[in-house]
C-alpha cells in the first residue's frame, strides 16, 4: 500500500514539474518568437501613420535596400484598409517603437507596385511586393543603428533550396490554450524573431514567386512528449501552444533573412493555417529583381491605370510620428 501511495505522489509530483515546466515556457513565448537584441536586425524598419491623429501605429514591417528605397508587401501599401493613413512614416533603427529617441524616421514620398499588381486580389495570385522612396535619405554608413540588406541573386532560394531563415518583425498573436488555435492580440512594440526552415514544406502549396517557411523549435515543429505515456496526455496540449510561434498579425511585409550573408530572402505575404505546423508564405524577392532595380532607378513610368506607383507630395508627417505616443502605450495605459 505504501509502495502504491509512494508511486503515486512520485508520478503526480512530476506531472506537476513537466506542466509548470511547459507553462513557464508559453509564457515566454505567447507572443511569439524571441526579443531582438539591438544591433541583430538593422535592416528592419517599422511602417507607420498617425492614426486618428492621437498616436503612432505599425501596420507592417519592411526591409532597408539602400539609403533612399524600403522594400515591403504590396498589400500593406495599396490596400484601401492601408489608405487610411495617407502619409506613411517608416521608424527605423530600434527595437522598441515605443521608444521615441532610438528611432530614425523618415517619410515615403512615393510607392512603386509591380504593372502586375491587382488592388486586392488574394496574395497567393498576386505580385505582393512593393518599394517606397523616401523623402530623406537614411544615414547608412554613418549611423551604427541601420544597415542595408543585402539583395538575393537571380532564383536564388528558389525550391528545392532548403535552409534555416529568420523572420522578424514586431507583429503579435495570443494562443487559446485549449484549442491551439490563434487569438488576435495586441501588436508587439518590441521586435521578435522567429527560426524556420524554407522550402521544407509545401502543405498548403507555394507559388513559383513564393517560399514557404515552417517554424521550429529546439524540439522541432510542433513535437510533442511521447516517451512517457502517463504524461503525454497532459502534456500534448501545452505543447502545442509551446512550440507554436509564427510570423504573424503586423509582420506583413517584413523580412525574411538569410543571416549567414545577410541576404533577403523574402517580404512577409501571408500566413496558411491558424494552427500548430503553419506554414508562412513570402513574396520571393529574387524573382522580382528586374522590379526592384528599375524602381530603384527611377525607371517604371507612371500608369494611372496599372498603379505603377503612388506618389506622396505634401506632408511632413516624420516629425509627428517621432513625438507622439505609440498607440500600443496608449492601449497600455488605459487598461
Amino acid at each position: 500500500m505504501l509502495t502504491k501511495f509512494l508511486l503515486c505522489l512520485f508520478l503526480g509530483l512530476l506531472m506537476n514539474y513537466a506542466v509548470s515546466d511547459v507553462s513557464a515556457r508559453i509564457v515566454q513565448r505567447i507572443v511569439g518568437g524571441h526579443l531582438a537584441q539591438p544591433g541583430r536586425f538593422k535592416h528592419q524598419v517599422s511602417l507607420e501613420g498617425w492614426h486618428e491623429r492621437s498616436c503612432a501605429l505599425h501596420f507592417c514591417g519592411c526591409s532597408i535596400l539602400d539609403e533612399r528605397h524600403i522594400l515591403t508587401a504590396a498589400h500593406c501599401v495599396a490596400e484601401h484598409s492601408s489608405f487610411n493613413f495617407v502619409a506613411i512614416t517608416i521608424v527605423a533603427g530600434t527595437t522598441d517603437l515605443r521608444n521615441k529617441s532610438s528611432g530614425i524616421y523618415r517619410d515615403v514620398d512615393r510607392i512603386y507596385l509591380p504593372p502586375t499588381y491587382f488592388l486586392n486580389a488574394p496574395h497567393e495570385e498576386n505580385d505582393d511586393i512593393a518599394l517606397l522612396r523616401l523623402r530623406r535619405p537614411l544615414p547608412l554608413g554613418t549611423d551604427e543603428r541601420v544597415r542595408a540588406v543585402n539583395l538575393p541573386k537571380f532564383d536564388q532560394y528558389k525550391p528545392p533550396a532548403k535552409r534555416l531563415a529568420t523572420m522578424s518583425g514586431f507583429g503579435t498573436y495570443s494562443q487559446d490554450k485549449r484549442g491551439g488555435q490563434v487569438v488576435f492580440g495586441k501588436m508587439s512594440p518590441r521586435l521578435k524573431y522567429i527560426i524556420g526552415r524554407i522550402n521544407e514544406s509545401n502543405d498548403p502549396p507555394c507559388t513559383e514567386k513564393q517560399v514557404c517557411v515552417q517554424t521550429v523549435t529546439d524540439k522541432g515543429p510542433c513535437k510533442v512528449r511521447r516517451s512517457n505515456l502517463f504524461i503525454f496526455l497532459i502534456l500534448m496540449e501545452f505543447e502545442f501552444n509551446a512550440n507554436n510561434s509564427f510570423e504573424f498579425k503586423g509582420d506583413s511585409g517584413g523580412p525574411l533573412t538569410d543571416e549567414s550573408t545577410n541576404t533577403l530572402i523574402g517580404v512577409g505575404s501571408e500566413k496558411t493555417r491558424e494552427l500548430c505546423g503553419t506554414v508562412t508564405k513570402y513574396t520571393r524577392v529574387s524573382e522580382y529583381l528586374d522590379f526592384i532595380n528599375k524602381a530603384m532607378a527611377g525607371k517604371l513610368e507612371y500608369n494611372k491605370k496599372l498603379f505603377t506607383y503612388i506618389e506622396y507630395k505634401d506632408f511632413k508627417h516624420e516629425g509627428i510620428i517621432e513625438q507622439v505616443q505609440h498607440c500600443h502605450q496608449i492601449a497600455e495605459e488605459e487598461e
